[in-house]
């Protein structure tokens, strides 16, 4: 597994130091490395998403602190980013139900952390590793390029040239998209016969257009309507 990247968020510093603390004793009795960041409010941890579409694999979420709450902070983090493990750490279970709203992986009541933290994490490490994502690589000039397909938002074909289009960049490489498409396990649909479009990425469908989350729109294909509109509806479950 390659190093991970946790993020813990918790305004209360006696709980954020204990987070820290099991987080590393659980990683070195597993022999795992990780980048390991520390927050104190939602708004921080928030910010990193603006200049990183996947800065983190983990995020232990405490729920109920002063500013942008858990919620709201995993909400604006889902704006950005679909595939980030999010753990809430709550004080009441009567929060537990609103993470459902934005995709929560685990919960774990505070009173729990002694015995439960290390089962929860665990679960979630076992999880990132079995459904570790195969980096899509290509060409760029003289340069072999690998990228995690999850921050990419399409490709688009003209002739032989392919664009591989992020939110901030984008790279062309000489490639087929019918050759593209098998390597990206289900995460992309084609939706016209240039465009091959993350799924996950989409904002909303309509029959002859897609709107992406981060305002660009591709077009849809009567040919190819019914396989995005599946595929949209199977990520809204």
């Amino acid at each position: 597994m390659e190093k991970l990247k946790i993020a813990i968020c918790d305004d209360e510093k006696p709980t954020l130091d204990l987070l820290d603390r099991k987080t590393r004793d659980l990683l070195a009795r597993k022999d795992l490395d990780a980048n390991i960041r520390l927050f104190t409010g939602g708004a921080e941890l928030a910010r990193e998403y603006e200049t990183d579409a996947h800065p983190f694999d983990v995020i232990l979420l405490d729920i109920k602190m002063d500013g942008p709450d858990g919620i709201e902070t995993a909400k604006r983090i889902r704006e950005k980013d679909d595939g980030v493990y999010i753990v809430f750490i709550t004080s009441s279970a009567e929060y537990v139900f609103r993470g459902y709203e934005v995709k929560a992986f685990r919960y774990l009541m505070k009173t729990e952390l002694e015995y439960g933290f290390d089962r929860v994490l665990s679960d979630t490490i076992r999880e990132i590793s079995d459904s570790a994502q195969t980096f899509f690589t290509f060409q760029f000039g003289n340069e072999k390029m690998k990228l995690d397909p999850r921050l990419i938002n399409y490709f688009e074909s003209s002739k032989r040239v392919v664009r591989i289009a992020l939110d901030r960049e984008n790279y062309k490489t000489y490639a087929k998209l019918d050759d593209i498409e098998p390597q990206l396990g289900g995460m992309f649909v084609r939706c016209h016969q240039s465009y091959l479009v993350n799924v996950s990425r989409i904002e909303k469908l309509s029959p002859t257009e897609i709107l992406l989350k981060n305002g660009e729109t591709l077009p849809v294909s009567k040919k190819h309507r019914k396989a995005v509109g599946d595929a949209y509806l199977w990520t809204m479950r």
